[in-house]
């Protein structure tokens, strides 16, 4: 069985290793693994803090994976594998490396038979962004466009509007990357290795499915067809009919990530709008975890046409937002909760 492997990546003092540490605490302490770290220089400082933790640290030296190191990094993952036959390895590169290069270090043809890639994230510190985008481009980029998961840290200093302004850049540069922006102290770790190891339990989309208040199915109403209704019926549990359905050519999904806190009454308000479906379409389900503006608390909302309720929710990486319907406007859903 082939070894995962996760990148940690980030700028220069991003907070890597606080993550590692987290991860480590939260949810990884019951795995064996093996961390690689990379320092740019001769002592890595990092390594000794980490190996507070009891786990144990291959470090290499004086350049980084992506340039210099190849060879000593293919190796270094074969000894370990050997030494350890650890589940998990994570890598945390230099500061000052090229995700894109550390990514094909690890594809590399002599390590393909061993290990498998796994968590690909970005450390993004929220407070330097602006300054760093602009100074090390070339690097900072890097690191973003070629994440599968970009964790903004110190979002707990900065005003939600701030964290909203990285996030939508974050998103110019690299669209399908999953934004935690959330502060460590209120989220789990479990909860974001779920979701940089793109666990689809933790999918709105997946969790109103299940829900089976609304039943995807799919059906074509060709000449076949007993079912004795309309091209345009909507079919669910109580239609009558025959045949195995699922929704492709019915339902749609609209989701939105955001880091925008809501009042409650200014949220119920959007909820109750949402019944007229000239604008928006018919929406027959909904979902969303989001944080209160007035307490910072977090709630969960569900929604079916006519009512809506609201629940106190755990941290989630960030605001979550989720409908399914037919006929989605999702330019003015959009708007609706963009605000």
């Amino acid at each position: 069985m082939k070894v995962k492997v996760d990148i940690i990546s980030g700028f220069l003092g991003a907070g890597k290793t606080t993550l590692i540490k987290k991860l480590l605490e939260e949810k990884l302490n019951t795995e064996k693994l093996v961390i690689i770290e990379n320092e740019f220089g001769e002592i890595g400082i990092d390594g000794v803090l980490l190996k507070e933790s009891g786990i144990e640290i291959k470090e290499i030296n004086s350049g980084c994976i992506c340039c210099t190191l190849v060879g000593d990094f293919e190796k270094s993952i074969s000894e370990v594998i050997d030494k350890f036959k650890p589940e998990r390895i994570i890598i945390e590169p230099s500061g000052v490396g090229k995700l894109s290069e550390v990514i094909k270090a690890c594809n590399s043809k002599n390590l393909e038979h061993l290990i498998e890639l796994n968590m690909i994230t970005a450390v993004v510190d929220v407070i330097k962004y602006d300054m760093y985008i602009s100074n090390f481009s070339e690097f900072y980029k890097n690191q973003i466009k070629n994440a599968k998961t970009v964790i903004l840290s110190r979002t707990q200093k900065v005003q939600s509007e701030n964290i909203e302004s990285v996030a939508k850049a974050i998103k110019a540069l690299n669209s399908t990357a999953n934004i935690v922006t959330t502060p460590w102290d209120e989220i789990k770790g479990e909860n974001i290795i779920a979701l940089a190891q793109q666990d689809m339990s933790i999918s709105l989309e997946n969790k109103l499915i299940e829900s089976k208040k609304i039943v995807l199915k799919k059906h074509s109403h060709g000449k076949s067809c007993k079912c004795n209704h309309s091209k345009n019926h909507v079919h669910n549990d109580n239609c009558g009919c025959d045949n195995n359905h699922s929704a492709d050519e019915v339902f749609e999904v609209w989701g939105l990530e955001t880091p925008k806190r809501f009042n409650k009454s200014e949220l119920g308000n959007i909820l109750e709008g949402l019944k007229n479906d000239k604008i928006y379409g018919i929406v027959l389900r909904g979902k969303g975890i989001i944080q209160s503006f007035e307490d910072r608390k977090w709630i969960e909302f569900d929604f079916v046409p006519g009512e809506y309720e609201f629940r106190d929710s755990q941290a989630d990486y960030t605001g979550r937002i989720c409908f399914i319907g037919k006929n989605l406007n999702k330019t003015e859903l959009a708007k609706l909760f963009e605000l």
